[in-house]
């Protein structure tokens, strides 16, 4: 190598500086690709909560602090950087400290292992999901390692999580050894909610149970094999008892999203609620085609179906 670079030209060593693997480091990670002119960009977070992880093992009095360095300000940075719409910001059953580093090292560990064949998934249910519902933005994706301490809990949902946080961006969590079937329903179900952004907003209970209908429907029609329990009817007795709940405003966001055992509401009923809703709305609308409904009044989705008398809130 010397003997070449001795010969060089300082033209020839210009010319080779861009290849160079310092410049070869500001390439972007993850993968780029073009849907219907829209430019789609998947960012994988796994570097962060590495650094994040590193950072702990030398200073786990600093948890907290650290969390907020290394993972939440990153991702903030992309959020600049990209100029994506960050218009629901309350993430906190996600992204949290761990209380388990070693089991948050095996899942980064995992994922990065299996990075572009994860990408490509992605991918594929995006693709998949744009073809059935168009948009007119650009979409940034960022996958991050799942970091709550009941692991055991994300298993039951197919190792697989996710949280749309504006019209242009959603994020998902993943477990190790995941479902590929429930990854790419989840990738629709919250492309759905970022359509959805654009006529409707998350500002009401009601309007928060027809979302998550209405997302886990379009899911369901296009990846029914990664369905979860939330597609499950609830027994009558329970749907009545929600539905005297939710009524009556006795019942907050957060149980209908985790349950409460005193009130005799099941986990993640708003998104059970909302899917019995819609399968009832498909059923007496079979013509009326998803971008259509995506962009419909919850309102008006509710009264064409036989909930519109049992369910009085709007």
């Amino acid at each position: 190598m010397k003997r070449l670079l001795i010969g060089m030209t300082v033209a020839s060593l210009l010319a080779g500086c861009s290849s160079t693997p310092e410049a070869e480091k500001v390439k972007p990670p993850g993968l780029t690709f073009k849907q219907d002119e829209q430019t789609i960009k998947i960012i994988p977070l796994y570097d962060e909560y590495q650094s994040y992880v590193d950072a702990t093992l030398k200073e786990p009095t600093e948890n907290g602090a650290l969390f907020e360095k290394h993972v939440l300000a990153a991702k903030h940075k992309w959020i600049e950087k990209e100029k994506l719409t960050d218009t629901y910001t309350d993430r906190r059953i996600y992204e949290i400290p761990t209380d388990n580093v070693e089991e948050l090292n095996k899942t980064i560990a995992y994922l990065k292992k299996h990075q572009d064949s994860i990408h490509q998934q992605i991918k594929k249910s995006l693709q998949t999901s744009i073809k059935a519902l168009p948009r007119t933005e650009k979409l940034t994706v960022f996958v991050a390692p799942y970091n709550v301490h009941n692991a055991a809990d994300i298993q039951r949902f197919g190792g697989v999580s996710g949280f749309a946080s504006g019209k242009n961006m959603f994020t998902l969590y993943l477990a190790k050894d995941f479902s590929t079937d429930t990854l790419a329903n989840s990738v629709a179900h919250e492309y759905h909610h970022t359509v959805a952004f654009e006529s409707i907003t998350h500002d009401s209970m009601f309007n928060g149970i027809m979302l998550e209908g209405e997302a886990d429907m379009f899911a369901a029609q296009v990846y029914p094999k990664g369905k979860t329990e939330t597609t499950e009817p609830l027994l009558d007795h329970t749907l009545e008892n929600l539905l005297t709940h939710v009524n009556n405003n006795a019942v907050t966001e957060d149980d209908l999203r985790f349950g409460n055992y005193d009130k005799q509401i099941p986990p993640l009923a708003k998104y059970t609620l909302g899917f019995m809703i819609m399968t009832d709305f498909i059923q007496k609308n079979p013509d009326v085609p998803v971008a259509k409904w995506t962009q419909m009044p919850p309102a008006d989705i509710l009264e064409k179906t036989d909930y519109a008398k049992k369910l009085t809130i709007r």
